[in-house]
């Protein structure tokens, strides 16, 4: 049976050293992600899923802006809620136990975890879970996958939780 650091090594794409990159900043794109997670450029949507992951693998979230970040470039683009959502999950069972591995938008898997939390913020005026993301960026829980969540709860006198890798994360 794998181990939960192995799967979660084995899930993650090459990991960019942003930390020691130290571009300076060179303005604004007209790039907006709207909340469903799909990105536009002036306007128009880029339809090209690799471009998109392109670009999703060098996002970065740096206090409240997000940026296309590269060794020499730093850009700043708008993101309207979290760029990503988790479309769907399943259960991976792992050394230490199951474990949560959401799917978002763009096909990538994560695993709910204490170094990828659930966490509770407002959207539209509801309480609604997001997954914390590496580097500052983050996927909300799509309704469909938050209503799959609730099913199989579990309840304590903080509320309704999932279990994965160990840990409790509440739904609310």
């Amino acid at each position: 049976m794998i181990s939960l650091t192995a799967l979660s090594k084995q899930l993650s794409e090459p990991s960019k050293p942003f930390d020691s990159w130290q571009p300076t900043q060179c303005g604004k794109l007209p790039i907006i992600i709207n909340e469903q997670g799909q990105w536009f450029y002036d306007g128009s949507e880029i339809t090209r899923p690799a471009m998109v992951k392109l670009f999703a693998s060098v996002l970065c979230k740096e206090g409240k802006q997000f940026y296309l970040k590269t060794p020499t470039e730093k850009i700043a683009i708008e993101a309207q809620d979290a760029p990503f959502v988790i479309v769907s999950w399943h259960i991976e069972n792992t050394a230490q136990g199951q474990v949560m591995c959401c799917v978002d938008n763009l096909a990538r898997q994560w695993l709910v975890s204490a170094e990828q939390p659930l966490y509770i913020q407002n959207y539209k005026t509801v309480a609604v879970p997001y997954l914390q993301l590496p580097y500052g960026c983050s996927a909300r829980v799509s309704r469909s996958v938050f209503y799959q969540w609730a099913e199989i709860a579990n309840a304590d006198e903080r509320g309704y939780f999932i279990k994965s890798a160990g840990g409790k994360f509440y739904l609310s």
